[in-house]
């Protein structure tokens, strides 16, 4: 029973380790390009919720880089950390065949601006609403403007006055050819699918991964020190199993001693002087009488009682004593003579 009992305790701490470090290493995984880049809902809180209206950061960089597949995340994010010199960043990326294609802002200008989106994140290339092909994508509100420009191969933003940036995408479509120009205006951007910023940083980052090998060693501690545990129980199991017929045996002889010395308590001197007195004292309290002493010495008994002067003879000799005097509180009885001092 025991054995079972620890092999179910071993499967259970085993069982829950292995989910502690599914669990984590899931939330530490980095997403999938896929999953990064067409994210519609879900905030950098971690959880599902709606994003409220569109912002442009006000520090908003971006580029491409060379792709290598499985490590699209990291490039993404050392280029943003170096181009906003920040580790903490909110970032967008998204990845072609051969480029990563990022946006990027520092975490501090969300801080009054949670749940929002950027409508440049929605068109970069390989987005659902991404225009393919040389493009230069511009926003223009009343004190400030934004510009992308994407190519084959780069990308680029430009901020300044609605003036400067007007001038400076003349000029880019100028000197790129044949690349479209796309203003983008309020019914372009309801039109557009939101995409959610990321959150990163290369401490948490780091943080998330020691936390997960060592709660994957944790796990396997426990699963150690269980095995071990089931281990001992079980050789001790079998130790004490091949001495089970000497502990009965044992159990046995102490067993018999014990009842020959509760049946030589039975029959001892002591047992049957405790049963005298207790038949003697019942029988004054039958007639009313009272014990004044009850004295044994080398196996002698000798006591005196106060009876009621209607007490018969026979009555007094069942008691086992004799009439010794006759005072005014009644009959002095008892085993032995008065001496001449009354004692």
């Amino acid at each position: 029973m025991l054995q079972a009992l620890l092999k179910e305790k071993m499967s259970h701490v085993a069982g829950k380790a292995r989910r502690v470090a599914a669990s984590i290493e899931t939330a530490a995984a980095p997403s999938s390009v896929e999953e990064t880049a067409v994210t519609t809902s879900g905030g950098f809180f971690g959880g599902q919720v709606a994003l409220d209206d569109f912002f442009i950061p006000g520090e908003l960089v971006g580029g491409a880089c060379p792709r290598v597949r499985g490590q699209e995340r990291e490039i993404a994010w050392h280029a943003a950390a170096e181009a906003c010199d920040s580790e903490r960043l909110h970032m967008v990326w998204s990845a072609t065949e051969d480029r990563v294609w990022y946006l990027a802002a520092r975490s501090a200008e969300f801080a009054s601006k949670p749940f929002t989106w950027c409508p440049f994140a929605s068109l970069l290339p390989g987005m659902k609403d991404a225009t393919p092909g040389m493009v230069c994508y511009a926003y223009y509100s009343d004190e400030a403007a934004t510009m992308m420009t994407v190519s084959s191969d780069t990308l680029q933003i430009h901020r300044g006055t609605p003036a400067v940036v007007r001038a400076k995408t003349e000029r880019v479509i100028r000197e790129l050819g044949d690349a479209a120009s796309i203003e983008i205006d309020p019914e372009m951007v309801m039109g557009l699918t939101p995409v959610a910023w990321y959150s990163v940083s290369l401490f948490e980052d780091r943080a998330r991964r020691l936390l997960t090998l060592v709660s994957v060693a944790a796990a396997m501690l426990c699963l150690t020190v269980a095995f071990l545990v089931w281990l001992i129980a079980s050789l001790s199991i079998v130790s004490h199993r091949s001495n089970l017929e000497a502990v009965q045996t044992r159990t046995q002889e102490r067993t018999m001693q014990l009842m020959q010395s509760v049946e030589k308590l039975r029959a001892s001197v002591m047992r049957d002087q405790i049963a005298r007195f207790t038949e003697l004292n019942e029988g004054l309290v039958q007639v009313g009488g009272w014990l004044k002493f009850y004295q044994i010495k080398s196996n002698a008994v000798r006591w005196r009682a106060l009876l009621p002067v209607n007490v018969t003879g026979d009555r007094i000799k069942e008691l086992g004593g004799k009439l010794l005097d006759t005072k005014e509180q009644g009959v002095l009885v008892g085993t032995d003579k008065l001496t001449p001092d009354g004692k």
